[in-house]
């Protein structure tokens, strides 16, 4: 009796904790864009990607409009957004970095990104207005491996990962990417607050069922 009891407080709780340790968030890599002077195009790509996990993601350009001629109205090449989705998740975080890939004359100035939610679909946000970023532009880079995203905790929902610069190359320029999405650890404590609320529930019930009728 007193065991059922108990397991009647505590199964609630130890549900609880797991559903929060052992989250089944899912994450999905939707289609990404490139705007140049040329115009806006998409990849069409479509990458599943669980939590944790991660992804790659790059591109390559050629000279002139295809990312060395500016955006009319920017001072970069090509803008590049990346949708992801958060799904069924209440806190995890992401982070990325990005190589730049200067053999062969495949080379890009000032690259940057930055992270920002987005409740639409397709190419919307490219170029430089979009809503308030979670991550700002991170410093400009014009080679070497580098982190563009520090870890960010992140809520359910899209996102765009933007990457812009200017392909500057005898040849053009190129980039490559990780995107890393992983669980964000719940603070230490709680595993012994959830433990001490269960033990609580176990006495109180105990102290019940020895008091006389």
């Amino acid at each position: 009796m007193i065991f059922s009891s108990a397991r009647r407080v505590c199964l609630p709780l130890l549900l609880l904790g797991a559903a929060m340790f052992g989250s089944t968030t899912q994450a999905a890599m939707l289609t990404s864009y490139e705007r140049t002077s040329a115009g806006t195009t998409g990849s069409g790509q479509t990458t599943a990607l669980s939590v944790p996990g991660s992804t790659n993601y790059g591109n390559s350009f050629g000279g002139g409009a295809d990312g060395g001629t500016l955006v009319t109205g920017t001072s970069y090449g090509f803008y590049d957004d990346y949708f992801f989705e958060i799904i069924g998740g209440v806190a995890n975080s992401v982070t990325s970095t990005i190589s730049l890939n200067g053999a062969a004359g495949l080379q890009i100035s000032d690259l940057q990104a930055r992270l920002f939610a987005y409740t639409g679909s397709g190419p919307a946000p490219l170029g430089p207005v979009v809503p308030a970023p979670a991550v700002g532009w991170s410093t400009a880079f014009s080679g070497g491996s580098f982190t563009v995203i520090p870890e960010t905790p992140l809520e359910a929902g899209r996102y765009v990962l933007q990457v812009r610069g200017t392909a500057t190359g005898a040849s053009g320029g190129s980039y490559s990417g990780v995107l890393n999405l992983t669980p964000v650890p719940l603070p230490a404590a709680l595993p012994l607050l959830l433990a001490g609320l269960g033990l609580t529930g176990a006495a109180a019930t105990r102290r019940r069922a020895l008091v006389p009728a």
